[in-house]
């Protein structure tokens, strides 16, 4: 898993902006939760950190890489820590009544996958990005504390992803050009499928003053199956021809632990 990395510095300039100096400057310290929240809606924008890993998988191979008489395979499958570069979710939620609301968020979040090594040889996927679209569902106790400022809550969630497109490169080394020569590389593409995911999620707001809260979540999320697609391979332009194009039937399956912040308004 990667190191908890702050991710979507733009929104934090965004809710700092908003905050200003200090939370102190903008809280009231008489606001209250309302008795009964029913038939309200929140409407809310978070950024996070993320420790995220992908499984990959490659088979049915073609080409120098799947060659087993030049060290190659048709067949690997390995697990990249990714990355998070950015990330940020806009969520709008209603209350059905007062501890229970349904809802819908969007979000776009960025990674950066470290080089892994499936076959024999390292595979490095540049960053891509990702559009999630997600059902919550969430529980929201009743406010708590000396102050009753804080309110938790617990959702679960049912994620829609359209797709991933990601490009890189594959570095054979110097197999196929020999000691002394320039490493041989292929640029790589995978267009992958769709695919759906499930997440648990644990947070808790803070009323800043009336209609304004400021938000902390942490959750799980794990796709429910992989985003399959045919990877190609094409020789980097001036490298080596290691043969004509190759292509693996690959699969990238996400899963990680999110923890988020962020600002929501109530009306």
């Amino acid at each position: 898993m990667s190191q908890l990395r702050l991710a979507g510095s733009a929104c934090l300039l965004l809710l700092s902006s908003v905050l200003g100096s200090s939370c102190a400057s903008i809280s009231d310290p008489e606001a209250v939760w309302p008795e009964d929240s029913t038939g309200q809606y929140q409407l809310a924008v978070s950024t996070g950190w993320a420790a995220a890993q992908a499984d990959v998988e490659l088979k049915n191979g073609t080409g120098p890489l799947s060659n087993p008489a030049l060290g190659g395979n048709p067949n690997g499958a390995s697990t990249t820590d990714l990355e998070p570069v950015f990330g940020l979710g806009v969520r709008l939620m209603y209350y059905v009544e007062n501890n229970w609301a349904i809802g819908t968020i969007i979000e776009h979040r960025i990674f950066d996958p470290k080089t892994t090594r499936p076959l024999n040889a390292d595979v490095d996927i540049d960053a891509f990005g990702t559009d999630h679209f997600i059902f919550d569902v969430r529980y929201v106790a009743d406010p708590i504390g000396q102050s009753k400022r804080w309110r938790p809550y617990v959702a679960f969630q049912l994620g829609y992803v359209p797709g991933i497109k990601a490009d890189g490169t594959v570095d054979y080394g110097n197999a196929f050009a020999g000691i002394g020569q320039p490493n041989v590389m292929e640029n790589i593409s995978l267009d992958g499928d769709r695919f759906f995911t499930a997440g648990a999620l644990v947070g808790a707001s803070y009323l800043l003053r009336e209609g304004l809260s400021l938000d902390f979540a942490l959750f799980y999320e794990k796709a429910l199956e992989p985003s399959s697609g045919k990877l190609r391979l094409n020789p980097v332009p001036g490298a080596p021809v290691v043969g004509s194009e190759s292509t693996y039937d690959g699969s990238l399956k996400e899963e990680g632990l999110y923890g988020t912040i962020g600002l929501s308004w109530y009306f």
